[in-house]
């Protein structure tokens, strides 16, 4: 059998645990009202089944959706002031959920725009659930650059430019592009905001990858720290995986591998990362 590695710290973030103890305690004190989340309250498919089921909160896009005198609570990777706005006029009772770390950008942003200077706000994705509320901030101020854009992305005024990251993005992949953009635009402002629970998961793996050189992460699709998390591992030269759960696993990928490291994203509950490490001591075991 292979020798099985897995990474520490891995799974729930302090806001993942933060989100889902919000939903369950407004489930308790609102046991008879309609309770909805305005979008998945995180990314993972298997936690909002999870809470959609055990609680009976239906997950909406869209603040029409809600009745009247409901409650919503407010994703994890926040919202737009906009969003917020139609909430209080649909005179909904409003719980947010959002990780404080991500309402901290939110902050930032507003005092830099006081300031009347231009945000980049650097992402993994411009649809992302954290670029999109970011961004609705003030629309005419903040561009949302990805890390593939950003080094063919022309700044016209950077000594009035700041560079925000979102919180979730690859360690390895932003200092690059931060180092491009101080490099080529000496005067911009840059403020780093990648959180410290993805920093710490990320330095682990880097750390293991450079060791043992094969990872497979368990993290969904759309989350944007699992996908960060395979994508420093291949940029240190291990072979890395990302699954969703243990169906997704490939026998083929372990031949000849005597070490494997795993680990799973943010918001990937335990029981699903240790459905794949039994499928894969069970492929090993072969």
């Amino acid at each position: 059998m292979a020798n099985i590695i897995v990474a520490q710290p891995h799974g729930f973030c302090f806001g993942i645990n933060r989100a889902i103890k919000i939903a369950q305690d407004t489930r308790q004190k609102y046991p008879d009202k309609g309770i909805y989340f305005f979008g998945e309250l995180v990314h993972n498919q298997h936690v909002v089944d999870w809470l959609e089921t055990e609680l009976k909160i239906k997950t909406i896009h869209s603040i029409d959706e809600i009745p009247k005198n409901s409650v919503v609570i407010l994703r994890a990777h926040g919202v737009s002031p906009q969003i917020y706005q139609q909430a209080k006029d649909r005179e909904l009772e409003i719980i947010d959920a959002s990780c404080p770390l991500v309402l901290k950008s939110h902050l930032a942003v507003k005092k830099i725009i006081s300031q009347h200077q231009s945000i980049i706000f650097l992402c993994s994705k411009v649809d992302h659930d954290e670029t999109v509320g970011i961004v609705g901030e003030a629309p005419e101020f903040i561009t949302p650059v990805t890390l593939a854009q950003i080094f063919d992305y022309q700044i016209n005024n950077p000594k009035n430019t700041v560079v925000i990251t979102q919180t979730t993005l690859s360690t390895l992949e932003t200092q690059k592009a931060l180092d491009f953009l101080k490099n080529k635009y000496p005067e911009i402002t840059i403020f780093p905001h990648i959180c410290q629970a993805t920093t710490e998961r990320q330095q682990t793996i880097i750390k293991l990858a450079k060791k043992y050189h094969f990872v497979i992460i368990v993290g969904a699709p759309t989350s944007a720290n699992s996908n960060s998390l395979r994508s420093v591992a291949e940029s240190v030269g291990a072979v890395s995986y990302i699954v969703d759960n243990a169906s997704q696993i490939n026998p083929k990928w372990f031949t000849g591998q005597k070490n494997i490291v795993i680990s799973s994203g943010a918001s990937t509950p335990k029981d699903i990362l240790d459905q794949v490490i039994e499928k894969i001591k069970e492929f090993t075991r072969q």
